[in-house]
């Protein structure tokens, strides 16, 4: 009978040491802690339905034959904070298309592009040609940087001299703020007066779920700090 007492109450033991006690509430607060869901969403497009765009009409970026490197970028400003996931952008080649570019996010800077906060290089080979619908330049976040609500950000498209592209035109009559470049981007003029490309900038925004189970947690530990002290009791009658 004291061995069946021993062995039971070794088991209650093993369950109710200090250290066992300490790594079960961690599992249970792991467990009922606030998970986070996460709600993925479109910042800003300006794409019609199914990603279409105004295939026959563009702004050029890099060459355009008459001397100048052109850069060109289109606003977007968040209606909610989120941290941003994708672009995605209406890109076609002119004429020759051999060497990478950039597309970029950045800050605002006087109404101009300022801060790159996140860049793409793109393979100018990979555009299809201008004129047809070609399926839009996708690409997805490294950095992720937040896009703060109303606040307004750039997308930059730019080039050297070797690539001639159209950033195609949306066709859905946004007429938010662009800007210009005459030599690839270093300096900017904005409002440069054009319609803005086609683009999508996609993002993910975090949404904590109720805590309501973390009530559960105290009454745990009120539990198992009953069965330690019951456990030590019981301990000290054992002969």
């Amino acid at each position: 009978m004291k061995n069946e007492n021993r062995n039971s109450l070794g088991s209650i033991a093993f369950f109710t040491r200090p250290h066992a006690v300490t790594g079960v509430l961690s599992v249970l607060t792991l467990l009922f802690m606030p998970s986070v869901s996460w709600a993925d969403g479109i910042v800003f497009t300006n794409f019609g339905a199914a990603h279409s765009y105004n295939t026959g009409a563009g702004n050029t970026v890099g060459n355009a034959f008459d001397g100048n490197n052109y850069a060109e970028g289109s606003t977007f400003t968040p209606s909610v904070s989120e941290s941003f996931t994708s672009v995605t952008i209406a890109l076609s080649c002119l004429s020759s298309c051999p060497d990478n570019f950039d597309v970029s996010i950045t800050e605002s800077a006087g109404g101009m592009p300022g801060a790159v906060l996140e860049n793409f290089i793109v393979n100018a080979a990979s555009l299809g040609v201008f004129g047809t619908d070609n399926a839009p330049v996708v690409r997805n976040a490294a950095q992720g940087p937040m896009l703060a609500a109303g606040t307004q950000y750039w997308i930059t498209v730019d080039s050297d001299l070797n690539n001639s592209i159209a950033w195609n035109l949306n066709s859905t009559g946004d007429l938010a703020g662009t800007a210009i470049s005459l030599d690839g981007g270093s300096t900017w003029f904005s409002p440069s007066g054009q319609t803005p490309g086609a683009f999508e900038v996609d993002g993910v925004t975090g949404v904590p779920e109720p805590p309501s189970l973390l009530l559960v947690v105290p009454s745990i530990i009120v539990l198992c700090g009953a069965c330690w002290a019951r456990y030590k009791a019981t301990r000290t009658q054992i002969p």
